[in-house]
């Protein structure tokens, strides 16, 4: 039986791991470009696209497990869902956007070049997940931070999908149904391919979505962790020769990618090695999250204010980027719980107040 139980295989630790992994693509390759590609003429890398692809399909499984174990118990509601996944965005991302406001305007009034203030629209559009929404309410991401257009993709599926799945669930399901028909705009748009679209990767998160309801049905043994360790390699050189370079994104190559992934999370259930890694693994998948919120603008600032050496640019806006992220993390990303707990809670006393006679 399929367990993420993490004293009894490694796949939860695996799935850390590729969160961590996942983040550190997205800023190793984001600073790779702008180091070496923007100044030095060497070829633009996609690792941060991949590495999207990458916290797509994770985010589908994750979220799968989320509602498919919580649900069971009687009294988890869409309420408990939503405020959970919007603790879980919000106690990291709106401090991130003040972090980067502040960070683009310091970098201004220093006079570092190509960085320009955006307006305060701008940034309303961004806190309330605009950035990227079709049609006249939309806008472009907030200042500095281009990365963060595929979040808004993510945080409309959360929705999206909790809704319609409290609504088949029999639970919720008129504020289910609401809720889906409210957030269903920008997963439906990023459902297809279309040249001012994020290719399909909505079908990418799906594809992992599904692929834990695949998972749980299966029966694991040794042979079949075998044969999924085995069946990803191919799988995953499929996916290379697949995908279009410079369309890491396109619909065509992504059920491999997806297939590859949900592979390794099988194979990793027959495993116990990485177990004796946890600590170190969970440590760099606590800030991940972070690290993709504000590593951009930092990473611009460091490559683009200083004189020195490229190496040594690179180098410097990983580490300060990775080290300013886990500070922030430990004091937002790490408390969603207690946030997620607090508006419960705020909640349960504004309902008991508001029926008293």
């Amino acid at each position: 039986m399929f367990s993420l139980d993490r004293t009894k295989n490694d796949t939860s630790t695996l799935l850390d791991l590729l969160r961590a992994l996942a983040a550190q693509m997205v800023c190793v390759g984001h600073t790779w470009n702008l180091t070496f590609t923007f100044f030095g003429g060497a070829t633009q890398t996609l690792i941060p696209d991949i590495g999207v692809l990458l916290f797509f399909v994770l985010s589908g499984f994750v979220i799968a497990f989320t509602l498919h174990e919580r649900t069971k118990a009687d009294d988890y509601s869409l309420l408990n869902y939503a405020v959970e996944r919007f603790a879980r965005i919000y106690s990291a991302y709106a401090p991130a956007l003040i972090l980067i406001a502040v960070l683009d305007y310091s970098a201004w009034a220093l006079g570092v070049e190509r960085f320009r203030l955006d307006s305060a629209a701008s940034f309303l559009k961004n806190l309330v997940m605009l950035q990227g929404y079709p049609g006249r309410w939309g806008g472009d991401t907030f200042g500095s931070a281009g990365q963060l257009s595929t979040l808004a993709i993510e945080f409309h599926i959360y929705f999206f999908v909790g809704g319609l799945f409290f609504f088949c669930k029999g639970r919720d399901q008129i504020a289910g149904l609401v809720l889906a028909i409210a957030t269903a705009t920008v997963p439906l748009f990023h459902f297809a391919e279309r040249p001012d679209a994020s290719h399909g990767l909505f079908v990418l998160w799906l594809l992992g979505f599904g692929g834990y309801f695949v998972a749980i049905n299966m029966r694991i043994d040794r042979l079949v962790t075998v044969a999924c360790a085995i069946l990803s390699i191919p799988l995953f050189w499929k996916w290379r020769g697949s995908h279009v370079r410079g369309d890491e994104y396109a619909l065509a190559a992504q059920p491999y990618f997806a297939l590859f992934f949900v592979s390794l999370a099988i194979a990793a259930q027959g495993q116990n090695w990485l177990r004796r890694f946890q600590s170190i693994v969970g440590f760099f998948a606590g800030y991940s999250y972070s690290l993709f919120l504000i590593h951009f603008t930092i990473v611009k600032i460091v490559v683009w204010h200083l004189t020195s050496p490229l190496w040594v640019r690179f180098v410097l806006a990983i580490l300060i980027s990775n080290f300013v992220a886990w500070l922030f993390a430990m004091v937002t990303e790490a408390r969603h719980k207690q946030l997620a707990r607090w508006i419960l809670r705020r909640m349960a006393s504004f309902r008991t107040v508001t029926a008293r006679p």
